[in-house]
Order: C-alpha cells, then sequence, then structure tokens
C-alpha cells in the first residue's frame, strides 16, 4: 500500500490536514450554538479523529513498523497545528 517512509508522512500528512480542517469547520459553526452542543462537537471531533486515527493504522498493519510510525506522528502533528491557533468568535472580549 504505502512503499516508503516519506510517503507514508506525506499520505499521514494529508489524511491530518483533511480531519483537522474538518474538525476546525465543525467547531467554527459550534461556537454559534449553546455551551451544550459547542462541547458535544468538541468531544464527539476527539472521537472522530481518534477513530480515523485507528482505522488509518488498522489498514497499515500488514506494513513495516516505521511507516506505521511515521505515518501516525505526521497524522497527529498535522491535527495539531489546526488546533494551536484559537477559534475567534466576535473578537476578543475582556473582562475589565
Amino acid at each position: 500500500m504505502i512503499n516508503s517512509t516519506p510517503a507514508a508522512v506525506l499520505y499521514g500528512a494529508a489524511l491530518g490536514a483533511m480531519v483537522g480542517w474538518a474538525t476546525r469547520l465543525a467547531l467554527g459553526r459550534g461556537l454559534k450554538a449553546p455551551e451544550a452542543v459547542f462541547y458535544s462537537v468538541f468531544v464527539g471531533g476527539i472521537f472522530i479523529r481518534l477513530f480515523v486515527l485507528v482505522a488509518a493504522v488498522c489498514l497499515l498493519r500488514h506494513e513495516k513498523y516505521i511507516i506505521i510510525i511515521a505515518f501516525a506522528v505526521s497524522q497527529i502533528l498535522v491535527q495539531t497545528i489546526f488546533e494551536a491557533f484559537p477559534l475567534k468568535y466576535n473578537g476578543i472580549k475582556r473582562n475589565s
């Protein structure tokens, strides 16, 4: 399926970007909803990202360990990039 470590890093990063972008869009829409909806979208996103990671690793179970590790690490790192920047909702509100 994936023949080399650089290809595994590339595919993992691509999948991480797709999942990270989808999660960011869902959370952006959830900001306008009540808190219960926002937190359910947040927790659901965590489980969906975990499911995608586990499903991808299960599909790669016959590959070498270095390919699986490179794929998983690159996917997790790229997903984290999408979470590193906060979502903005009507600017920053400060209590002063």
